[in-house]
């Protein structure tokens, strides 16, 4: 059910950003101010210099490759679909916990991301260098935890991205744990988009 919520919020993302790119070039047809400037990848950047993506990245799914609760040596997986037209780069990924019975803490150096080119099929993954942030956040006891893709991921080309966060442990407690994701394009000032939920399930061992 949670795949089919993220790709219907996919669906949803895209439609709004094509009402954001209508309302911002009728907004600079009738206010100069705000007009688009032009880039190599008919990026939608404004004067004042927020940057937003064409089509956003799709969110397709979040796994764990332990599901135990308190077992340790887990990797969190959350994969995403790049389109072609992204418009701008991906610079970053934000990742919050939103509910489960605990707050998961995680390993900031032990992060791993890599790219899948999906009009190749050639199943190879490259590596790509990341920088993570686990950062304190005001509305929640759960930190913000931040991806930073150094270089910037292309706007250019359909792909694959994978993203692996460590967890210290995996919780003590059973149930459902989820994790919001926002996406970051390259810019000073990007326009952060929500692209959806990831579900994780935990079981206990005594069962």
């Amino acid at each position: 059910m949670k795949k089919f919520d993220n790709k219907f919020l996919g669906f949803q993302n895209n439609i709004t950003s094509r009402l954001v790119m209508v309302i911002i070039a009728f907004a600079s047809a009738v206010v100069p101010s705000v007009a688009l400037l032009s880039s190599p990848v008919e990026a939608v950047k404004l004067r004042d210099g927020k940057t937003y993506f064409v089509q956003l990245p799709m969110f397709l799914e979040a796994t764990s490759t332990v599901n135990s609760t308190y077992a340790s040596h887990a990797t969190y997986y959350f994969e995403f679909d790049l389109p072609r037209n992204m418009g701008e780069p991906l610079q970053k990924l934000e990742i919050l916990q939103t509910e489960g019975f605990e707050a998961i803490d995680f390993i900031g150096d032990r992060t791993v991301a890599y790219v899948q080119n999906s009009e190749q099929n050639s199943g190879q993954r490259l590596e790509i260098a990341t920088k993570t942030e686990i950062l304190p956040n005001q509305d929640r006891d759960r930190p913000v935890i931040t991806v930073t893709f150094d270089p910037p991921i292309p706007a250019n080309q359909q792909s694959k991205l994978i993203v692996g966060l460590r967890p210290v442990r995996n919780p003590r407690y059973d149930g459902v744990y989820l994790f919001g994701v926002k996406a970051f394009p390259q810019g000073d000032r990007p326009n952060p988009q929500f692209l959806g939920y990831g579900r994780l399930n935990f079981y206990s061992s005594r069962y």
